[in-house]
C-alpha cells in the first residue's frame, strides 16, 4: 500500500472506530494494523509515543511497553533508540517529511510521517509508515576499487520538500517491480542513495547491490569489468577469467552511475543485455544469462547526447522507462537546515566535538547557490567543525574556509580571471535568490544599477522577472 492511501485508510477507519463507533472496532482496528506489512508509528502533536502496530515490534525488535509514551526526542537524543526520527522534523516543518534512520537494535529504517492538524491548524498526531531497509551484507570477491556494496549507515535520506518526496513515493511504488530506472540530476544530489534505497525495498533486498561509477574505469577495460573475460582473452588477463559485475550481480542490481561516460561500443553491448538477459564474455563465445536489475544515473541530458549520436538513443529508451530526477539543494531550502542538523551531528560524534552552528550560518546556507548540492554542504560542514576555535561556528569561521577554498581553485587552476569570474557570477545568483530588485543589489554591493545589470548579461544570468 503506497504511503498516502494508507494514511488516507488510517484516518478513515479511525474516523469510523473512534467517532462514528458503528463500523469497526478497537479490536477490528488493532487487528487490521498489527497485519500490514508496513511497520505503524503513532505520535501526538508533543512528540510522544501514542502506538505502534506489531509489525513494527517484529521489525525493530523494541516493543511498544518499551517506548510507549516516550518522546521521540528523548528517544533519539538520550536513550539512543533512533538515529533519527521523521516525527520530530514533522513537527519542526509541519509538513510531510522523510527520514531513514538507525535502530538500538541495528535495523536500518525508511520513514515517512505525516502530520494530522485539527481545525485550528495545529499538529495533533504525527502518522508515521516504516520500510524496512536492514542491509545483509553481501561479499565477494569483486574490487572494491570499483564497485561498493550497499551501506545505507554511511548517509541518511532526510527531506521535508514536497518535490523531493513525490520523488521518494514514485520511488518506493516502483521498487518492488523490475524496471529499469534512469536516476537523473546535478552532482551531489543524493542519485546513488536513492538507488541503495530503491535496491533494499525490492524482492532483490538479499541479493548483491552492486554500484560502478562509468567515468572512472579506463575506457579500454570497462567492458571486461562489465561482462568478465576468458582466460587469454587479452594480453595481460588472468589465466582463469574473471567474473563480470553483472554475473556478480545475478539475483540483484547493478546500479550504472555516470551512464553517460559508457563508450559507444559497450552501450550496444549492454543495450542487448537488458533486452535478453543474456550477455558474452570478452573473449567468449558462449552465452550467458543474468538475472539483474538495472538502475542508472547521469548528471547530463541522455536524451539531448542521444540526438547529438553521442549516447545510443535506443539504449537511453530502455534506460530511462522510470526517471526519478532528483532536484538540487537550492530548490529544497527546507532541507538544508534538516541536512545541517544531521552533519553537524554526525561529524561532531566521528571527531568527538560539540560544536554548534550559530543560526545566521544557516541562513546564508539557504541562500547559497551549492553547486555541489548535498555533498558541498557535507564538505562544508566537515570543515568548519575541523578549523572553527571555538564551539560556536559563525559567519567568520565561513569565510575563513571559504577564503582557504578560493586560494586552493586558484592555484588549482591557474586562472585567476576565471576564478574571480566564478566568485562574482556566485555572488549575483545569491543576491537574485534574496529576491532583491537590481537596484537593491547595487546598493547592497556597493555598485551602480548599470553595472548590476551589465553583469547580469556578462554572466548570462536572466533578470526578466525582477522589478528594476
Amino acid at each position: 500500500m503506497s504511503p498516502a492511501l494508507f494514511i488516507d485508510f488510517f484516518l478513515i477507519i479511525t474516523k469510523n472506530s473512534f467517532m462514528e463507533n458503528n463500523k469497526l472496532n478497537l479490536e477490528q482496528l488493532e487487528l487490521i494494523l498489527d497485519n500490514l506489512f508496513n511497520g505503524v508509528y503513532l505520535a501526538d502533536g508533543e512528540g510522544k509515543t501514542v502506538y505502534v502496530n506489531k509489525t513494527f515490534e517484529q521489525m525493530a525488535g523494541i516493543s511498544f511497553e518499551e517506548i510507549k509514551g516516550k518522546n521521540l526526542h528523548d528517544l533519539v537524543y538520550k536513550h539512543k533508540y533512533f538515529t533519527g526520527s521523521a516525527t520530530l522534523i514533522v513537527l519542526q516543518t509541519k509538513r510531510e517529511a522523510t527520514a531513514t534512520y538507525r535502530t538500538i537494535t541495528n535495523k536500518n529504517f525508511l520513514v515517512k510521517g505525516k502530520p494530522i492538524f485539527n481545525e485550528k491548524g495545529e499538529i495533533i498526531y504525527v502518522v508515521n509508515t516504516i520500510w524496512d531497509l536492514t542491509n545483509i551484507i553481501y561479499n565477494s570477491n569483486i574490487d572494491l576499487d570499483t564497485v561498493s556494496n550497499f551501506k545505507l549507515d554511511q548517509q541518511n535520506l532526510i527531506s521535508s520538500n514536497k518535490r523531493m518526496n513525490e520523488v521518494i513515493n514514485i520511488a518506493i511504488k516502483i521498487a518492488p517491480t523490475d524496471c529499469t530506472i534512469l536516476i537523473t540530476g546535478e552532482t551531489g544530489v543524493g542519485k546513488s542513495l536513492i538507488a541503495e534505497v530503491i535496491h533494499k525495498l525490492s524482492t532483490r533486498k538479499n541479493g548483491p547491490f552492486i554500484k560502478i561509477n562509468c567515468g572512472a574505469i579506463p575506457e579500454n577495460l570497462i567492458e571486461s569489468e562489465l561482462f568478465g573475460y576468458e582466460s587469454g582473452a587479452f594480453t595481460g588477463a588472468s589465466s582463469k577469467g574473471k567474473k563480470g559485475l553483472i554475473e556478480i550481480a545475478n539475483g540483484g542490481t547493478l546500479f550504472l552511475d555516470e551512464i553517460s561516460e559508457l563508450p559507444y561500443n559497450t552501450q550496444s553491448k549492454l543495450l542487448t543485455f537488458i533486452q535478453d538477459k543474456e550477455f558474452i564474455k570478452v573473449g567468449g563465445q558462449k552465452h550467458l544469462k543474468a538475472d539483474v536489475r538495472i538502475i542508472s544515473a547521469s548528471n547530463k541530458d541522455l536524451y539531448t547526447l542521444s540526438k547529438e549520436g553521442k549516447f545510443r538513443e535506443d539504449l537511453f529508451y530502455r534506460l530511462n522507462v522510470v526517471n526519478l530526477h532528483i532536484p538540487p539543494l537550492r530548490e529544497r531550502i527546507e532541507d538544508i537546515p534538516l541536512l545541517t542538523k544531521y552533519f553537524l551531528e554526525k561529524y561532531n560524534l566521528k571527531y568527538k566535538f560539540n560544536k554548534m552552528i550559530a543560526h545566521d550560518v544557516i541562513e546564508y546556507f539557504t541562500k547559497f547557490h551549492w553547486e555541489g548540492n548535498i555533498r558541498e554542504l557535507e564538505n562544508v560542514i566537515e570543515r568548519l567543525i575541523l578549523l572553527s576555535k571555538i564551539n560556536l561556528i559563525t559567519i567568520d569561521d565561513l569565510n575563513k574556509i571559504e577564503f582557504n577554498q578560493t586560494i586552493k581553485d586558484i592555484h588549482k587552476s591557474g586562472n585567476l580571471m576565471s576564478t574571480l569570474n566564478s566568485i562574482e557570477k556566485q555572488i549575483l545568483l545569491n543576491e537574485k535568490k534574496s529576491g532583491k530588485t537590481t537596484r537593491e543589489i547595487a546598493k547592497s554591493l556597493g555598485i551602480s544599477q548599470s553595472k548590476v545589470v551589465r553583469l547580469f548579461k556578462k554572466h548570462n544570468i536572466s533578470d526578466a522577472k525582477m522589478n528594476h
